[in-house]
């Protein structure tokens, strides 16, 4: 009465583990190792982070009649040449994870994979794995430099006139005939800064006849204002051709970083006031970035009770699995922490894991990414 329940055990044990996997292998693999039936390979993700830089170009332009401020204003104060300087405005980190290149493995399939089709129903179902993907930040790269400022000089132009005579035959008649000649020509720099001075002058003239009521016809009050404000902003638009302007410009970067256990300070960039942005890092430290990372779990208690790493290649062991760890990632600008930018999952910090062998059912495509 008990033979047909132990046949049925004796058959479990017997038939169960062919339907898991027959070996895994790390990558590369030994030559004393020959793997007969079909494989498939996976690798395990690492955690890259996207880093989303601002960095703010401040330009001080000089202005075209820069040379005549002193002399025709009294003005001392002014941009006297071109100069550019770089600050950080934002940096932030936004991580994706990728495929661990040193971390290969090869499976081999048992002989009751190969006759279910083990193989093409593990590839379309992990067919659909999403690949990170994004995009970099758009490069404004319009002229930043205001119309008026930009073009004022190339439309001073300045009319001469010339008259003379011509000889003519009219009706059989040789008569002299006047004629008058028109010529464009542009004006010197030295003109052109001089009729800016005289519509300043001219401009502050209009201004206070409004502010002292001298104007015939009583004006509203947000007419008022609005001449004021019209006048005010055209005479700092002639004052800017000599004493030149200040241009903020927001220059977006992009690039990928990799967190390393190893490493204390992540390299990330360097932003030095006048030679500007670079993903490599300055000869100044204080104008260098980096990225701090802080496990926030010691690992202690995994590491005292974690088996013993095992043999490469050995085919009695399963998978080999990593969980991401959360870290907190500072900024931190030559040897100051400059910011907190959050706590982030991170494989890199997180323990190898290899389950026993001859596991049924287990979707390694959850774990890593299937080839």
């Amino acid at each position: 009465m008990y033979k047909k329940p132990l046949l049925i055990f004796l058959g479990f044990i017997v038939f169960s583990p062919v339907f898991s996997q027959k070996a895994v292998y790390q990558l590369p693999v030994s030559q004393e190792i020959t793997i007969n039936n079909p494989a498939f390979f996976y690798t395990l993700p690492k955690t890259a982070f996207k880093v989303d830089v601002i960095v703010t170009k401040t330009s001080h332009i000089k202005g075209i009649y820069a040379d005549f401020a002193e002399k025709l204003l009294g003005i001392n104060n002014y941009c006297k040449e071109n100069s550019a300087s770089f600050h950080l405005k934002n940096l932030k980190v936004n991580p994706f994870s990728v495929p661990d290149e040193t971390l290969q493995f090869i499976v081999e399939l048992s002989t009751a994979q190969v006759k279910s089709n083990f193989l093409q129903t593990l590839y379309e179902k992990n067919a659909a794995t999403d690949i990170h993907t994004f995009s970099t930040f758009e490069q404004n790269n319009a002229d930043l430099l205001p119309d008026f400022f930009r073009n004022y000089a190339e439309v001073m132009m300045q009319q001469t006139y010339e008259t003379y005579t011509e000889t003519k035959i009219v009706d059989g008649v040789v008569t002299q005939v006047p004629v008058t000649q028109t010529k464009v020509t542009s004006k010197t720099l030295a003109q052109q800064a001089q009729d800016a001075v005289n519509l300043i002058e001219k401009i502050r003239e209009d201004r206070y006849t409004i502010l002292s009521f001298s104007q015939e016809t009583a004006l509203s009050k947000e007419a008022f204002e609005y001449l004021v404000n019209q006048l005010n902003e055209l005479e700092k638009k002639y004052l800017e051709l000599f004493t030149g302007i200040t241009v903020l410009e927001d220059i977006h970067e992009t690039f990928v970083v990799y967190p390393d256990k190893a490493v204390e300070l992540l390299p990330v960039c360097s932003v030095a006031p006048n030679a500007g942005f670079a993903t490599s890092l300055y000869k100044t430290n204080n104008c260098n970035y980096y990225l701090k990372c802080t496990p926030q779990n010691t690992m202690s208690l995994q590491n005292d009770y974690k088996e013993k790493p095992a043999a490469k290649n050995r085919k009695d062991l399963g998978y080999c699995l990593r969980k991401a760890a959360p870290v907190l990632i500072t900024l931190v600008r030559g040897e100051t922490e400059e910011s907190i930018l959050g706590i982030f999952p991170v494989y890199q910090f997180g323990l190898l894991e290899t389950l026993p062998a001859n596991l049924d059912s287990f979707d390694v495509g959850k774990w890593g990414y299937i080839y």
